[in-house]
């Protein structure tokens, strides 16, 4: 039995079609080339809290979203390339309230972040504020960059 070319024809048709649906799918997605894979990745689910890593000149700074927290209710810890955090949000209703609808459930957290390169541990600051807990690890000072003098002979 002989196809005609027509009846390729309509295959490719249909192939095309298939093509500019899945295209037109896509359109909202935004397209970021200039940024490395890893900044564009989302947290994995259950990951809590959320956390952005930055690097200046002279230290690294984690932001993480920990809201509903206080300051006693958060532990940073500097240990073998890794910070650590920890934490609990407590959500019991004060005393003489009756709970009637609980969304916000309580959470213990403790994540290990790998640090990107080495750090003064002894110099680490950690403020916490508007829900957003920021840690500065400054840079070890064999870690900073250094200027070489050339010398003529």
């Amino acid at each position: 039995m002989l196809i005609g070319f027509r009846d390729y024809r309509d295959t490719f048709r249909t192939f095309d079609a298939v093509q500019r649906h899945f295209d037109h799918l896509f359109d909202w997605a935004p397209v970021t080339y200039t940024a490395p894979p890893r900044v564009a990745r989302r947290a994995a689910p259950g990951l809590w809290p959320a956390v952005n890593v930055a690097e200046t000149k002279d230290a690294y700074v984690y932001q993480a979203e920990v809201p509903g927290l206080a300051e006693s209710d958060v532990h940073v810890q500097v240990e073998a390339g890794a910070l650590v955090l920890r934490g609990e949000r407590k959500n019991a209703a004060p005393e003489g309230y009756e709970t009637h609808l609980r969304e916000r459930a309580p959470i213990t957290f403790a994540r290990k972040l790998p640090l990107p390169g080495r750090v003064d541990a002894e110099a680490v600051t950690a403020t916490l504020k508007d829900g957003v807990l920021t840690v500065t690890l400054p840079k070890a000072r064999e870690a900073l960059p250094r200027l070489v003098a050339v010398k003529a002979l």
